[in-house]
């Protein structure tokens, strides 16, 4: 993993998106933030762009994904137990306050990508109300 920190502030407000998803991303690849496109440059995430760089990247990666309602050290003991020792994406909300992406591996945060270490304190908060956690590994397809 090549730990760095994340180019962009989430200050929508301002047209800014962060870029906390792209910079975990990287640091899972082992490569720069710039190498990896920036998925919530328009303010929403745009899933069927990613899907597409996963496919068509070179490295021929598939996500699994696993949501979770539960208390974080819940979540990340499920993790944990699931992962094989895989370091993963955990999403969820930050101190900033804004939803956020750090890598774990097992029950604990290695890197938080946020320029000011905002970490993960609650389930990410959407615009319908619900709230949920986000773990997320990338997988070489066969």
């Amino acid at each position: 993993m090549k730990f760095q920190k994340q180019k962009f502030h989430h200050k929508p407000d301002e047209g800014i998106f962060g870029d906390c998803f792209r910079t975990c991303l990287a640091i899972l690849l082992g490569v720069d933030a710039d190498e990896v496109p920036h998925f919530l440059r328009s303010g929403t995430f745009d899933d069927a762009e990613y899907e597409q760089w996963l496919k068509s990247n070179e490295l021929h990666l598939i996500r699994v994904t696993f949501p979770g309602e539960t208390p974080q050290e819940n979540v990340m003991f499920t993790a944990d137990q699931m992962g094989g020792g895989l370091p993963y994406l955990l999403s969820g909300y930050s101190r900033t306050p804004s939803n956020h992406v750090v890598v774990a591996q097992g029950n604990e945060i290695v890197c938080d990508p946020s320029l000011t270490d905002s970490g993960i304190v609650g389930p990410m908060r959407h615009e319908n109300g619900s709230q949920d956690w986000w773990i997320e590994w990338l997988v070489r397809r066969a």
